[in-house]
């Protein structure tokens, strides 16, 4: 949210969201679910008019509040466009600095729905379907680096997408901050969308011990075998502490998502039950959503 002064010389909270993104991750259930909570949103806009309309909607005869500006890829002269037109707002004193919300999602994910839908990729005039998402994610890399927010749909089904959005940008006294927190395993990498991440490979670790080797930490039974460790417990007291004035932190800036990952060796055993652990917890303002990316690897 922003804080602008207007032609009248009053302060008015003014909020501006561009909304980008790879094709298929789901930008048109986010833009209706923002209208929905009085966003005036514009889809497909042209790129250089970005300075003009919002010069127009917050004109004093105007007066918009809440603004949602919708963007597609359609190659390189409109990225650099959008760079250039996202700077100049950025910077200007007069108007509002927008938000930028990033939506992605895995290839497999975007191709099935491509296929679902048997829509045509924007990009796809003469390559092939696969080819196309490449194509563009590469091409929007540098508008990812510059996102205020990047959303990775593939946890969300279409109604829980458009609930995180509704949660996030709801008036103030309701907003909620959705936490996406992934368990995984450092052998397996670390999510790329993580905003932070916790590292747990030095607690003692279930996998040694042949009963608890085969379950996962979901089960009852890791949890109380870890759990009941002095230095499981002190390191849960010192995280537990300092996540929570994190997310408030974040919170406070106006973040309305953030990718939480926590990661054991293999992601099956500490990491997991670490995640089922903080999901009980009950924190002003947020929402937890909990993913187990290489639970079932081993």
């Amino acid at each position: 949210m922003s804080t602008l002064i207007n032609h009248g010389g009053q302060k008015q909270n003014r909020q501006v969201l561009i909304v980008t993104g790879l094709s298929g991750a789901g930008k048109t259930s986010v833009m209706r679910a923002l209208e929905d909570l009085g966003f005036y949103c514009v889809d497909n806009l042209p790129v250089p008019l970005l300075s003009t309309f919002l010069k127009l909607a917050f004109h004093t005869q105007t007066n918009l509040l809440k603004v949602a500006l919708g963007i597609d890829a359609r190659g390189e002269q409109f990225l650099s466009n959008l760079i250039s037109e996202v700077e100049t707002l950025k910077q200007s004193d007069i108007l509002c600095k927008p938000k930028i919300i990033f939506l992605t999602a895995h290839a497999n994910t975007i191709l099935k729905r491509f296929q679902e839908t048997r829509r045509k990729h924007p990009l796809g005039d003469d390559i092939s379907l696969e080819q196309a998402i490449q194509k563009e994610r590469k091409l929007l890399e540098p508008i990812m680096s510059m996102a205020d927010v990047i959303l990775e749909t593939d946890i969300f089904n279409v109604h829980e997408l458009r609930d995180v959005v509704r949660r996030s940008f709801a008036d103030e006294s309701l907003r909620e901050l959705t936490v996406n927190l992934v368990s995984f395993g450092f052998k397996y990498g670390v999510p790329a969308e993580s905003n932070l991440v916790y590292d747990l490979r030095f607690l003692p670790n279930p996998y040694f011990i042949p009963a608890l080797k085969v379950l996962d930490g979901r089960k009852q039974d890791i949890k109380t075998f870890l759990f009941s460790q002095a230095p499981v417990i002190d390191y849960w007291e010192r995280l537990s502490d300092f996540l929570q004035y994190s997310l408030q932190k974040f919170y406070e800036e106006g973040r309305f998502f953030v990718t939480v990952a926590i990661g054991c060796t293999g992601g099956k055993h500490r990491s997991v039950a670490f995640v089922e652990k903080i999901c009980e917890e009950a924190w002003p303002h947020v929402k937890f959503l909990p993913s187990h990316r290489d639970v079932e690897k081993e």
